[in-house]
């Protein structure tokens, strides 16, 4: 009960997420990007190290062929 009570009296903390981004730690590795080369094809090679190292398991891999001559856009496969 005292801990409601605390919390209740203390200002409320509010971001503005849309207008302001969130500030991270340095630290911080919870964002998650997928390189890109310059011309916009993915530049994963299916190694697979993402899913190992993910402690929640939340990373799934389906590796497929990519050659040169028919390189699939991120736009073209979750299209």
């Amino acid at each position: 009960m005292g801990v409601t009570l605390k919390e209740m009296m203390s200002p409320a903390v509010t971001e503005n997420y849309p207008d302001e981004l969130p500030k991270f730690e340095e630290r911080y590795r919870g964002v998650h990007v997928l390189e890109r080369d310059q011309n916009g094809l993915e530049k994963c090679v299916a190694c697979f190290l993402c899913a190992a190292a993910c402690p929640s398991n939340c990373i799934y891999i389906e590796a497929a062929e990519n050659t040169e001559t028919t390189r699939i856009s991120g736009g073209e496969r979750y299209a």
